[in-house]
């Protein structure tokens, strides 16, 4: 696939936007509104993002006339005017890591702690035939805020919705999950992880492969062997009495 052919992302200004043809990054590089050193772009192509100028075919040589400033050559010297059009703004929809973490966990707990709270001060002006509903009712409300918001994360990673239902599927909802915790917004278009998404990331696959590491370990008898030689007795006694002499007997 030609450079013509793909779809291209650029970063000018602090803000990142497309997809859009590579015609439009002529444009944009025509009009002066693409900087060659300072704005960025990426294709699916790129491993990286990189600086437009280095792009091959956006930009042409530059000359300087004579009162210093940069003028275009070759093809780009009479290039004419061009119309303004809307810059197309990546806009990545849902919900961002921060409110997953937020609508999945840290929002229903405070709903059904506060609720907890709440029952024995409301329960003197409650009928006494319905107190029995009073405490399954905040549950329904917390897991409806913690779906919709995973529904949300999915559609900004760039995932369907509709993946919700993958969550219960054994180690594909390992792999989900780590999209919804640590990828950014767009991942699934950029196939790029930020800064902060590589340190969620670690946090996130690090404590898995420990799990498994310690159950591969179990599975082929290192712990037993271990017991077996009586070598986990005498840890055991040398604990105790590390803590007797730490914590005299009163």
């Amino acid at each position: 696939m030609t450079a013509q052919q793909q779809q291209w992302f650029f970063s000018t200004g602090g803000e990142r936007y497309g997809p859009v043809g590579f015609d439009y990054l002529l444009e944009l590089a025509k009009t002066g509104k693409l900087d060659p050193r300072n704005d960025m772009v990426w294709t699916t192509t790129l491993p990286d993002w990189e600086p437009a100028g280095e792009v091959e075919g956006l930009f042409e040589r530059r000359a300087k006339r004579e009162d210093g400033s940069l003028e275009l050559s070759g093809d780009f010297a009479n290039t004419g005017t061009f119309e303004a059009k809307p810059i197309p703004k990546a806009n990545f929809t849902g919900t961002g890591r921060m409110g997953y973490v937020m609508g999945t966990l840290v929002v229903p707990v405070i709903l059904i702690v506060g609720w907890l709270l709440l029952i024995p001060l409301m329960q003197p002006y409650v009928p006494e035939n319905l107190r029995g509903y009073m405490l399954p009712v905040v549950f329904p409300l917390a897991a409806l805020l913690a779906v919709a918001t995973t529904v949300k994360r999915f559609w900004n990673v760039g995932m369907s919705g509709w993946w919700l239902l993958a969550l219960g599927v054994p180690l594909l909802n390992l792999w989900l999950h780590y999209r919804l915790f640590a990828c950014p917004a767009g991942y699934a278009t950029q196939q790029k992880l930020d800064g902060p998404g590589k340190f969620l990331a670690f946090l996130y696959w690090g404590p898995i492969v420990a799990g498994i590491g310690l159950g591969i370990a179990a599975g082929v008898g290192v712990f037993g062997d271990l017991k077996d030689s009586g070598q986990l007795q005498e840890i055991k006694t040398q604990i105790k009495e590390v803590w007797k002499a730490a914590v005299p007997e009163r």
